[in-house]
């Protein structure tokens, strides 16, 4: 299972971009109204600060992720 990387508690998206984990306490937040035409209210807040904007919905969501094993052997 996926932790968030602020609090430790259940990751709810993983970024795509920067690899960040986080619940969606510590998402940063996006206005969604009808004259922006935003699907997503959250954005991933290590993007946020680098002055990007990664929104909720291109993200990874946490409980359905399946992270890649490898297996070695002869």
């Amino acid at each position: 299972m996926e932790k968030c990387s602020k609090c430790h508690q259940e990751a709810d998206y993983i970024c795509p971009d920067c690899g960040g984990k986080f619940c969606r306490a510590h998402m940063e937040k996006r206005y969604v109204g009808p004259d922006r035409g935003f699907k997503s209210p959250f954005m991933c807040p290590s993007c946020w600060k680098k002055k990007e904007v990664k929104l909720n919905q291109d993200m990874i969501k946490a409980k359905e992720y399946q992270p890649k094993t490898y297996v070695y052997g002869r």
